[in-house]
């Protein structure tokens, strides 16, 4: 590991010898501007933070038409995106919670605007009008904490700016009937008030068709199992959605600073559809990539409601600023969907959520550019949740209720936190931070069978339905966990750093089983570098985690349990790259290299004990290579034409620790590409666009052998395409 870790620090060092060989002013003109990044919670360059971090900005975002955390993927290519149904799964570094219900917690902790969110349920319309993405590779485990294990991701708005009336708007239109839009104006009230307002709207039909094929030709149709098919005629991964945001700022002295943000989101239509496949131990088919239908017995709705309200106060004292961020979150969701994956008319719920979720935070950190800097503060959350699903059974045509699930929820989370760092000689500088979390939830409730429940015909002939129960869970955690680190700037432009972090996720249940905390020690060194007068920006990290009691879900006939996976490592390299080749060529591409395998995990599968260790985690491929490039033409009386292509590769990976046929997703390359025109002042733009130009089907989520035995997948859109107009004002 020394080896690997040594090899591409040593060629970046290398490299920097022939920074000196350009002239000024062609540098001038092709120099990569700084990107301010609060990662560590306060202001600062992503090229002189000591993290590996990647940066989208609000108009990269806008360009590439990123509004949701899945399209996320193509341009910040170190993380992925799934969904189970309405839950979120985001996996960095092979590292992901995948428990999405009202008791799971995600291994990726997502802020928005500073407030941490338990689940990132709702984010198909939250990605509009920011400032930036920064997603934080790797455990923060000292300044963020909570669910943080894999990562951090941190969404920015856009800031209300003081005396400057401004704004555009942007409306596109593509295949499947997709019509997008937002927009956003900001408004200079008085000399230190401004607000500022945005909206978005997006709507698309479903992407897969749940009706027979017109030809009934089976090349083109998933297989179902049989029996009595009832389809519904919809069409599934239908979006239906708008959102808003509203934002006032108010500085009524130099110091002294108010942000108050509101913001609202819902999602409508269809909803996410789950595809089922007969119970096998085969992949699935090699057509599964011209696949345009499906067999679903249920119609799915979707009404997801969230709001958020964060009230943020700064106060600059001189030698320390303090900050206090108030978040309020409501959650509410009513969602109809086909559990069991066929066009039997069997396994149906329909499930309510709604939660309210508080959060403080207070921070005092140090002001000024002295060798000594630190910052401590406190965290508290609380989360209020009811939840309640009806499931049926309807095996002769007379709808029978098979469970009623009623829970009610609470959730309490309480730290404190503290880092320092000191320039111990001229650009070496340590740090080190400490955090207490103390965990805890609650939940009560139960289930209840229906009047005369009787067990109904199967697919799978050992699934028993249960009777009525009622329960009481609780679980208790705390942790010490921390943060060890060297940086060393060595030039300007040469940035060398060295860390260890410790994360921590708190334990819990499921209505199966209890679940212990998880533990992950990180040990990671990296180069962050710029080259040839900031034209070329080349990044390298390298990594090594040891995981206890990695927190694993498994999917089974009788409900969804939470395992603890003994002993894991994960190791890898990540190099990233950012060149401006002249001044109209634009190159950006990164390589990462990832080994994410159990050491010792054992699991109970049906009667039988199997060893798992070896095993690759889930969602870790080992190779993921992606590539953008760009060139201007200036054209006319002073526009621009600029053509980009870019791609994404991901080798093989599996969807489930048992690394069976069936469950693994293999390597693909995915294309996209976009061809814009700025006007001469850069007011307006007209963008076509294509993504997934080859039309790849790819699986984000298995649920393999669940009820009823089918396996259930979801997928990544097909190929879309378009065009979009913006204007800026």
């Amino acid at each position: 590991m020394r080896g690997l870790i040594a090899l591409p620090i040593a060629a970046l060092a290398t490299t920097s010898a022939f920074a000196q060989n350009s002239t000024q002013e062609a540098i001038d003109s092709r120099a990569i501007g700084e990107i301010i990044v609060t990662a560590e919670k306060r202001q600062g360059t992503a090229q002189t933070t000591p993290i590996a971090i990647d940066v989208v900005t609000g108009d990269k975002l806008l360009e590439n038409g990123v509004t949701d955390m899945k399209s996320l993927e193509s341009i910040a290519p170190g993380i992925q995106f799934g969904q189970n149904f309405t839950g979120s799964i985001i996996t960095v570094r092979g590292v992901s919670g995948r428990d999405t219900t009202e008791i799971g917690d995600p291994a990726v902790a997502v802020n928005v605007d500073g407030v941490f969110l338990q689940r990132p349920t709702g984010m198909n319309a939250s990605l509009f009008d920011l400032e930036r993405i920064e997603v934080l590779r790797g455990p923060q485990g000292t300044l963020y904490g909570r669910n943080a294990t894999g990562g951090v991701i941190n969404i920015i708005s856009k800031k209300p700016v003081l005396g400057e009336l401004s704004g555009y708007a942007s409306v596109s239109y593509g295949n499947y009937s997709a019509l997008d839009a937002e927009g956003a104006i900001n408004i200079p009230l008085s000399d230190n008030l401004a607000l500022r307002a945005s909206f978005i709207s997006k709507r698309h039909k479903g992407y897969w068709d749940n009706s027979p094929s017109p030809t009934g030709d089976p090349a083109v149709d998933i297989p179902s199992v049989g029996g009595p098919s009832a389809r519904a005629n919809y069409r599934g991964d239908e979006l239906d959605t708008e959102g808003g945001r509203l934002q006032l700022l108010f500085e009524p002295s130099e110091a002294l600073k108010f942000h108050l943000t509101a913001s609202y989101v819902h999602e409508g239509g269809a909803g996410p559809a789950q595809i089922g496949l007969p119970t096998n131990n085969v992949a699935p088919p090699q057509h599964f990539s011209e696949v345009k239908h499906f067999a679903l017995s249920t119609q799915g709705d979707l009404d997801l409601t969230r709001k958020n309200l964060v009230a943020e106060t700064e106060y600059d004292f001189g030698p320390a600023t303090l900050t206090y961020i108030f978040g309020l979150v409501k959650l509410d969701v009513d969602h109809l969907a086909d559990q069991d994956g066929t066009d039997y008319i069997y396994y149906n719920f329909r499930r309510g959520e709604y939660s309210t979720d508080l959060s403080h935070e207070l921070r005092i950190a140090s002001n000024g550019n002295g060798p000594f800097s630190w910052q401590v503060g406190g965290f508290l959350y609380d989360q209020d949740l009811r939840t309640s699903s009806l499931n049926y059974v309807d095996p002769n045509g007379d709808a029978i209720v098979l469970r009623n699930f009623l829970y009610d929820v609470d959730v309490k989370s309480r730290a404190v936190f503290g880092q320092i760092s000191y320039e111990i000689a001229s650009a070496l500088k340590l740090s080190a931070g400490v955090r207490y979390s103390r965990d805890t939830k609650h939940r009560g409730g139960g289930f209840w069978g229906g009047p005369g429940l009787v067990n109904p015909p199967s697919v799978q002939p050992d699934l028993v339905f249960i009777d009525a129960a009622n329960s009481t869970n609780r679980s208790k955690d705390s942790a010490v966990t921390y943060h060890f680190g060297a940086d060393y700037q060595w030039s300007p432009n040469n940035l060398l750093y060295a860390k260890v972090d410790k994360g921590y996720k708190s334990g819990g249940f499921t209505t199966i089983n209890a679940y212990g905390p998880e533990y992950v020690v990180s040990y990671e060194v990296g180069s962050k570098n710029k080259f040839f007068g900031n034209t070329l920006q080349l990044n390298v990290s390298a990594f090594l985690y040891d995981y206890t009691d990695q927190q694993v879900s498994q999917t089974t006939p009788q409900g969804a349990q939470v395992l603890n996976a003994g002993t894991s490592r994960i190791k890898g390299v990540e190099l990233q790259g950012d060149w401006r080749v002249t001044s109209a060529d634009k190159l950006d591409f990164s390589v990462n290299w990832l080994d994410a395998k159990f050491k010792n995990f054992q699991v109970r599968a049906g009667n039988t004990n199997v060893d798992l260790s070896g095993n690759r985690l889930i969602q870790s491929p080992k190779w993921v290579i992606s590539g953008g490039y760009e060139h201007t033409f200036d054209v006319g009386s002073g526009g621009q034409l600029v053509p980009r292509v870019q791609f994404i590769h991901r080798s093989s990976a599996y969807l489930t620790f048992f690394n069976r046929p069936n469950d693994r997703q293999r390597a693909y390359t995915m294309f996209d590409a976009s061809l814009t025109y700025r006007s001469p002042d850069d007011s307006w733009s007209l963008q076509a666009y294509g993504r997934n130009l080859t039309n790849k089907i790819v699986i984000t989520q298995a649920n393999i052998g669940s009820f009823l035995g089918a396996n259930t997948y979801q997928l990544m859109a097909p190929r879309t395409y378009g065009v979009r107009f913006t204007a800026n004002f």
